[in-house]
């Protein structure tokens, strides 16, 4: 399910694996680089510290070559319930930069959340992701970009839903 808002996408996702296990997904290193990213991306993660004001920097190898760098820089981290973080690209030392799309025109900073719903031996994910600071043309992008959101993100979730069917609960 997507919803649009002026410039917010929100995803939902039930997932095959219990809260505990999806969180551990997110929160350990290890298993974030297996499944984040877009599919065909082999992502490194060079740092990560989730709490709040910690960063992780990830790089992420894309299939047709060259790399991408992002950057979170944690907000809220309250196991096993929510994650958000501001969102961004980066380079290779973990400075935010522009998108390396749009000819750079995309929001410079996103905040994203993370809400893990327990459903029974399921996890309901729901994914919300806005923009801050952002000029009306950065907005009317990522507005007309949810579709390739949607794409992206839920690609990224198939990968997560086969870390999580690798893991035991």
């Amino acid at each position: 399910m997507t919803e649009t808002n002026n410039a917010h996408f929100t995803l939902t996702r039930m997932l095959d694996a219990p809260r505990a296990l999806v969180w551990r997904a997110w929160t350990d290193p290890a298993l974030l680089a297996r499944w984040f990213g877009p599919k065909g991306t082999a992502t490194t993660v060079l740092a990560h510290d989730p709490r709040p004001g910690g960063v992780t920097h990830l790089r992420m190898d894309m299939p047709g070559g060259g790399a991408i760098w992002a950057r979170f820089v944690h907000r809220e981290v309250t196991e096993p319930t929510r994650l958000s973080w501001v969102h961004s690209f980066a380079d290779e030392r973990g400075e935010l930069a522009r998108a390396p799309f749009f000819d750079g025109i995309w929001p410079l900073e996103l905040l994203n959340s993370v809400v893990f719903e327990e459903d029974g031996a399921r996890t309901r994910m729901t994914l919300t992701s806005e923009t801050i600071g952002a000029t009306a043309e950065e907005c009317r992008i990522f507005i007309e970009q949810i579709p390739s959101m949607n794409e992206g993100w839920g690609g990224s979730f198939e990968q997560l839903d086969a870390v999580l069917a690798s893991q035991p609960a």
